[in-house]
């Protein structure tokens, strides 16, 4: 059974993904290659629910971390660092609006949930924060 719920880790694609960010050898590269979406492109559901996680590590290496997040991520944050990791809340800014645009598969498939507002709302909360973090 899958795992489906509001929060970014409440989603078995983010967990899988977790999972492959707490393998990689170099964190920047692996945080950079999933935030990277162009204008214009249709992200499938997964590639936006990786995205969002991808962001949540981000604000917790640059600013603090979010609640809600495994304790495989805690561990993970507080014995890793990524060295220069400034530009990637702007390139992830430019995907987290790919990713929530009206058109894409995720946020189509949450409009149709009834638990769509608490997960908007956090999700807006994230945004605002790595707006936050490229203002910075």
């Amino acid at each position: 059974m899958a795992t489906w719920g509001t929060k970014t880790f409440e989603d078995d694609t983010a967990t899988d993904w977790l999972a492959e960010l707490i393998d990689a050898e170099e964190a920047r590269e692996f945080l950079l290659a999933n935030i990277t979406l162009t204008q214009g492109e249709e992200p499938g559901y997964d590639t936006g629910v990786i995205c969002l996680a991808a962001c949540e590590v981000i604000i917790a290496l640059i600013d603090e971390p979010r609640k809600g997040l495994p304790e495989e991520l805690k561990d993970w944050l507080a014995e890793n660092a990524c060295d220069d990791i400034t530009d990637l809340p702007e390139i992830a800014q430019e995907s987290l609006n790919i990713v929530l645009a009206d058109s894409s598969e995720l946020m189509e498939t949450w409009k149709e949930q009834e638990d769509y507002d608490e997960w908007r709302e956090g999700v807006d909360e994230l945004a605002e924060i790595m707006e936050q973090l490229v203002q910075a």
